[in-house]
């Protein structure tokens, strides 16, 4: 009997030492750091600096972040289970954090005092963690090729400025390089950092078609060895939402219908263009690579629009002021909609849009015929339809 009872307390023990901690104990971790450009008292106030945890597809806020008056903050995150929280910094940026152990230093650009205000945001660092320098480590490899893109589309529109159309096509090709590229440097992490449960994060920024296998390998394994950690389980769910969803927007399936309001308020619906070629081009404000690619977009609207092409854009934008502002500056005369959710747009969830630029084309029969034309390719294709 006593060999029994020590048996059931070594059970008892191993298993209490597998969790990240037990039911009675809270254990809290400390974030602090300093804005160097808060934005003013009343956007504050608009726009909160807001704690908040992904779920599904929504944010959900946890608390809020006051600033003291000389910019810095100090805010403690729960950290009792392991988890990612999300640091909304004023809506200007927001940055994912592993709350564990280590107490954590986080400082912030703030307010965009760009003369230009297309939304190109700066590379923050976490200090304080070697769990969270996964996450550096992958945000950095996402910034640097951020910053190619935004680089290699403002030399396409020079390019297509100078007519010079073979300087067009490569700068083109250095798009799917570039999005190949940073695919290879995360999946090396994949292999370098097998046993922690922060390879969730590096997870997300795999390509969802490309990478299904590793993805789905990755997810089975880290559910299996960190039973707690319920973003994996999530992600599993997102991934048979995503298949789903990959089969319904696939070239030769009819497009999703949708309906959403332009920017006078008024209701539009896709189904509203049959009978016409459409782009539906999903873009935002503070998309650099977008407002790159649109000149280009609106050369061809301007050459095709009278041969029966129309054009339906989509805006991830959730300032109502900085879309419209960016569809004026920017001369894009045809249809613009949004629900100003931002990357939780309703459409763009249904079409599961993962990064802007992106865009289908339709026929009249709302088929679609190709998936993320931009440049040259676009142009090539457009004449296929339309003729020179």
């Amino acid at each position: 009997m006593r060999k029994k009872q020590n048996s059931w307390l070594l059970a008892m023990l191993a298993a209490s030492m597998a969790l990240p901690a037990t039911a009675q104990t809270k254990r809290f971790i400390t974030v602090s750091g300093k804005i160097k450009f808060p934005p003013p008292q009343e956007q504050q106030e608009k726009f909160p600096f807001l704690v908040q945890k992904e779920v599904g597809d929504d944010r959900i806020t946890i608390d809020t972040i006051r600033l003291k008056p000389d910019g810095t903050y100090t805010i403690k995150l729960d950290a009792t289970r392991p988890q990612f929280y999300v640091l909304n910094e004023f809506e200007e940026d927001r940055l994912t954090v592993w709350a564990n152990k280590e107490n954590l230093r986080i400082d912030f650009r703030g307010m965009d005092t760009a003369a230009i205000r297309i939304k190109n945001p700066p590379y923050v660092y976490i200090q304080g963690s070697e769990e969270n320098n996964l996450i550096n480590q992958v945000n950095f490899i996402v910034h640097r090729n951020y910053q190619n893109m935004i680089e290699v589309g403002r030399l396409q529109y020079k390019a297509s400025l100078a007519k010079d159309t073979a300087l067009e096509r490569a700068l083109q090709d250095q798009y799917g390089w570039l999005g190949d590229d940073m695919g290879e440097r995360l999946k090396l992490l994949v292999k370098m950092y097998p046993n922690t449960p922060v390879l969730l994060y590096v997870l997300d920024y795999l390509h969802p078609r490309k990478d299904k296998e590793l993805i789905t390998v990755e997810l089975d394994r880290l559910v299996k060895k960190y039973p707690y950690l319920e973003e994996a389980k999530s992600k599993q769910v997102d991934m048979v939402k995503a298949e789903a969803i990959a089969r319904k927007t696939a070239i030769g399936a009819t497009a999703i219908n949708f309906t959403q309001n332009n920017v006078n308020g008024k209701a539009v619906q896709l189904t509203d263009y049959r009978g016409k070629y459409v782009l539906l081009d999903f873009w935002a404000s503070w998309c650099g690579p977008c407002r790159a690619e649109n000149p280009n977009v609106l050369d061809n609207y301007e050459k095709y629009h009278k041969k029966g092409l129309e054009i339906l854009a989509v805006s991830l934008d959730d300032k109502k002021d900085a879309w419209l502002k960016a569809i004026k500056d920017d001369g894009l005369t045809w249809e613009h909609v949004s629900d100003l959710k931002g990357w939780k747009n309703e459409v763009a969830k249904e079409y599961n849009i993962r990064a802007v630029p992106s865009n289908f084309l339709l026929d009249k029969d709302g088929k679609i015929l190709a998936v993320n034309l931009r440049g040259e390719e676009l142009t090539q294709k457009l004449e296929e339809i339309f003729g020179k």
